[in-house]
């Protein structure tokens, strides 16, 4: 091991309220053993690429610039959706230099002449953008998906261990794969200072079958059985020395299904659809962004409305909110940004609930909105780096997880946006941050939103946003 190496893992879609020591008792053990960020949260929106993004550069969306799962982007794919799944696409994007705007992890520790690895289930849009810059860095990266990974590590693997498994709900066949190439062949052959494991459930599961069901709940023991075998090798001492686990959104349910065009025929050349959307507009200005809030917040279907004004970015109009001050508003980001309408929980302990779009059946898990469901992710990391039992209620989020990692590395944080969790370190002060409250509020006619954030040391982080008739709150 190398002083200060660290294996991120993280658990794709895990609801902080949904891992318990029930359903993940190797995971439980885990966070109650070391530093647990009781108030950790996911960007917005909380959708996997964006969140792998805002993870792995420590930065909002509107900094690093990849603002949705799918966006418009005509200078990239002139006709029809950019689709941050696709890898190809992905790398287009990059060769044009229209990708992201911030370093990755996988950069930093290039330049500093250290050693990184990504073993992953997930997508390979996903695994593109958490492990940024690798392919032309020589750094290895495994995907169960051929043609993502670094050529000569998948060959390896494949001679070693056989084909990788197909892919299933739950994803277990493909996770426990995985697990062998990050301790078998990455850690003894690549000794990495920091590593990436990223497992695609419960996520893929979820949006299957629905946050409980029984599917869904195989698959989070299915996980938390290969942890625990990544904990017993790590405590034989073969692998890093510090671990840190992190879910990167939660899910709420798919409750009716909406198409999303058909209700906007006038926007729908320019729309980019989902529990989050955006419109595109042909010549946005502060008159045609207007007109385009007042139709939406005459709409039963939509949740919260965020706008990004040509030359003001911080800037609103009547009934919307500015996405800046949600770490959005790039230059990249739409016109007009709207979630689609969510409802609260029916009974205390179930998920909220929300309209949706394609994709996935009534009933399925969702993401991508503001809801505390979306929202509440998984942080903990134990190891010498981190304080033992030791439990912090100050409020963090996805960008702060890069800052931590490179403090624990020697290495400098300068050009992220987020902040390294220094109250959770044993080699800090144990201070906390000074912590405050805002409340986001915009009202037109009879449609009202808002969003509540923390103010850590004066930097926003958001914990949930509702609308009329959202989350208990008055229409």
């Amino acid at each position: 091991m190398t002083a200060g190496s660290t294996l991120l893992v993280c658990f794709d879609g895990l609801r902080r309220d949904r891992a318990t020591a029930e359903r993940m008792p190797r995971l439980a053990r885990f966070i109650a053993g070391g530093s647990d960020m009781i108030n950790a949260r996911s960007v917005f929106p909380s959708e996997t690429r964006v969140a792998s993004t805002s993870t792995v550069t420590g930065c909002a969306p509107g900094l690093h610039g990849l603002v949705a799962n799918q966006f418009i982007h005509r200078a990239v794919t002139p006709d029809g959706l950019f689709n941050t799944a696709d890898h190809k696409a992905l790398a287009r994007a990059d060769a044009l230099g229209l990708l992201i705007d911030r370093e990755s992890l996988g950069q930093r520790l290039a330049r500093a002449g250290k050693r990184f690895a990504v073993v992953t289930t997930a997508t390979p849009g996903a695994t593109t953008m958490m492990s940024y810059g690798a392919a032309r860095l020589g750094q290895p990266v495994f995907s169960v998906y051929p043609g993502v990974g670094t050529p000569d590590l998948m060959k390896k693997a494949a001679d070693h261990f056989g084909p990788v498994p197909a892919g299933a709900t739950p994803n277990t066949a493909r996770i426990d794969y995985a697990t062998r190439v990050l301790t078998e062949m990455v850690y003894p052959q690549h000794r990495p200072d920091l590593s990436i494991f990223w497992m695609s459930d419960p996520d893929i599961t979820s949006h299957g079958f629905g946050i409980d069901a029984a599917e869904t709940i195989a698959a989070q023991r299915g996980c938390d059985d290969a942890f625990g075998r990544i904990l017993d090798w790590w405590e034989a001492g073969d692998g890093p020395e510090n671990i840190v686990v992190m879910s990167d959104h939660g899910h709420i349910t798919g409750s009716a299904k909406l198409d999303l065009a058909a209700a906007l025929p006038e926007y729908a050349p320019w729309l980019s659809p989902g529990r989050f959307a955006g419109l595109y507009l042909p010549e946005p200005t502060v008159g045609s962004i207007t007109a385009a809030v007042e139709r939406l917040a005459r709409e039963p279907f939509c949740g919260l409305i965020l706008v990004t004004l040509p030359g003001d970015p911080e800037g609103t109009v009547p009934g919307a909110l500015p996405a800046s001050a949600l770490g959005g508003g790039h230059a990249r980001s739409a016109p007009v940004s709207f979630t689609l309408r969510g409802f609260p929980a029916p009974t205390e302990g179930a998920p909220e609930s929300c309209l949706f779009t394609g994709g996935i059946e009534a009933g399925g898990g969702i993401h991508g909105g503001l809801t505390r469901g979306e929202l509440h992710t998984v942080l903990a990391g134990s190891g010498p780096a981190f304080r033992a039992g030791f439990v912090s209620e100050t409020p963090c989020w996805l960008p702060d997880i890069a800052p931590t990692l490179l403090t624990i590395l020697g290495l400098p944080t300068d050009g992220t946006s987020g902040r390294a969790l220094a109250e959770a370190l044993a080699a800090g002060d144990g201070a906390a941050p000074t912590v405050g409250r805002r409340t986001l509020s915009a009202r037109l006619g009879g449609y009202e939103q808002g969003v509540e954030q923390w103010l850590v040391d004066g930097r926003p982080i958001t914990d949930f946003g509702w609308s009329s008739g959202q989350n208990g709150m008055p229409a």
